[in-house]
């Protein structure tokens, strides 16, 4: 798509542009895509790992789980082994932040034993618990997940942003849609709208580097809530602008993940495809859920959120429900602002069987 055409689509009155304001407290913007948007420099690589006995009745086996993360990263990366592979995104002195997606529940929010396979994998490579967060917007959802809180000591911690993180008010997204201001988000009680998203302070000050692990899941609004909503959704506040039912501002999601902090600290993305869920999103819907058995790796998000789309798109034509349509345009979007690569045809896929 053109620029063109592209600035049309967002509906953008006189100047049309979206805005970042990574500010100083003197509140700086600068327009948010270049004139010619970033075409991806190479071949984005995705490894799917496949061991259908990984999972029992909603019950990930620990064991399996483990030796899939393992196999997994190591054919991403091609290192000699998994230590090798973790240090090929990190290093011992990092903060690490392993965003998570809780709201479904424990049934089918991200799985712990995948995010234990990552924690323990870090440790290995030298990144100290204390200086490894696993975080999610609010604690409640976290807690309603099974997570345990822990916002000090050795680690590793778990927290979200709400209530007591915060978000930082020196860094924040700006585009002409306005969003309802609503209890958590920054703006509370100062005004009603506004055109600001402000960024997690988890983001802005915690971490170094981000990890994803979001779950392979439908989402009535957006289409998909995969790689690129999980990171940019949970990581500010005033979001729901970017997904109502009219989607006006579904490209907000692609934006937030094309720009800083997150497009220079999310460094691997891992979709938890263990068991996945084509209608009824981003609510737990048991009767519209799969098991595949899988775990699929990427540092490109656009890459997994493409597959996840077409994936979910088979189920729902197999189970006779209507196709997501023209949701799912963040995921192409943000391939036009350079954050990856949704066509198939240049991708690398890797699949690993037991």
């Amino acid at each position: 798509m053109q620029r063109r055409a592209f600035t049309r689509r967002l509906g953008a009155a006189a100047a049309g542009a979206l805005l970042l304001a990574a500010a100083t407290p003197g509140g700086t913007q600068r327009p948010s895509l270049p004139d010619h948007p970033a075409e991806a420099a190479r071949r984005s690589r995705v490894v799917i790992v496949r061991d259908a006995r990984a999972v029992e009745f909603y019950s990930p086996q620990t064991d399996r789980v483990t030796r899939m993360i393992e196999r997994g990263l190591v054919a991403l990366t091609q290192a000699a082994d998994a230590t090798a592979a973790w240090r090929e995104f990190i290093k011992p002195e990092d903060v690490v932040g392993i965003k998570i997606n809780s709201l479904p529940g424990p049934a089918m929010g991200t799985r712990h034993e995948i995010v234990n396979a990552v924690v323990n994998g870090l440790r290995c490579a030298g990144v100290a618990a204390k200086n490894i967060i696993i975080w999610d917007r609010a604690d409640e959802s976290l807690v309603a997940a099974g997570w345990e809180l822990r916002e000090s000591g050795e680690g590793p911690l778990c927290f979200g942003t709400l209530p007591n993180a915060g978000w930082d008010s020196r860094v924040y997204y700006q585009v002409p849609q306005v969003g309802k201001i609503i209890w958590g988000d920054l703006e509370f009680r100062e005004r009603e709208i506004s055109e600001r998203s402000y960024y997690s302070r988890i983001v802005t000050e915690r971490v170094t580097k981000l990890i994803n692990i979001p779950v392979l899941m439908d989402n009535k609004y957006v289409g998909v809530s995969g790689c690129l909503y999980n990171i940019a959704m949970g990581s500010v506040d005033n979001s729901r602008r970017f997904q109502t039912e009219n989607l006006h501002y579904d490209a907000g999601i692609a934006e937030i993940c094309a720009r800083p902090p997150i497009s220079e600290k999310l460094v691997l993305n891992i979709l938890d495809s263990l068991v996945a869920q084509y209608a009824g999103g981003p609510a737990f819907e048991p009767q519209a859920t799969w098991m595949p058995g899988e775990i699929w790796l990427s540092r490109d998000p656009v890459a997994l959120d493409a597959l996840a789309l077409a994936a979910i798109e088979k189920r729902r034509k197999t189970a006779n429900i209507p196709s997501l349509g023209g949701r799912g345009r963040h995921v192409r979007f943000a391939a036009e602002m350079g954050v990856g690569v949704n066509e198939r045809s240049k991708m690398d896929i890797v699949e690993l069987n037991p």
